[in-house]
């Protein structure tokens, strides 16, 4: 069934304006780089990030991509992929890929406003929050892949040890 929203959405609508305002309340340093792209670095746990809101107009999507800045070795390629893979598996909202261009990995969740749905502050950050948090928590475990050379499954074990009980 093919949606008629064209019809009801506002033509002068850009959800990356949305964004632009809010990351400007919040004091956070961006760049515009176009009308339809904004980029912002954070500094994370583990590693400084990547992240750009895209709006895709012709989809009615804005893509949320947050490039994680590990690069992989070409011999490495295929066992992160299917440590992606088993990552994916865990997560409940977004998912990690690998970029073949940039040959690194990157964390993306894509967000369909449709009907004239507009972004509001506590969507913005909590797509920030949650993108922030997986890539925070995954990366340990990329980084002990990439470093010892071990099995996917092991590096999660590893890096998503969980402590029970208090010391």
């Amino acid at each position: 069934m093919e949606s008629d929203s064209k019809n009801c959405f506002d033509k002068f609508f850009n959800p990356i304006d949305e964004v632009e305002e809010i990351l400007f309340a919040y004091g956070l340093e961006f760049l515009r780089k176009n009308k339809d792209e904004i980029f912002l670095s954070y500094s994370g746990i583990w590693n400084n990030y990547e992240m750009s809101f895209s709006w895709i107009k012709n989809s009615n999507l804005v893509q949320i991509n947050n490039d994680l800045s590990i690069s992989i070795p070409e011999e490495m390629i295929i066992g992160i992929q299917r440590m992606i893979s088993i990552v994916n598996e865990k997560i409940k909202l977004g998912y990690f890929g690998f970029s073949t261009e940039k040959s690194c990995i990157y964390f993306r969740h894509n967000v369909l406003l449709r009907g004239g749905v507009k972004f509001n502050t506590e969507q913005v950050e909590e797509f920030f929050d949650l993108i922030a948090n997986e890539c925070d928590k995954y990366y340990p475990a990329f980084q002990i892949y990439l470093q010892k050379q071990n099995d996917p499954v092991f590096a999660l074990k590893s890096a998503l040890l969980e402590t029970v009980g208090e010391a």
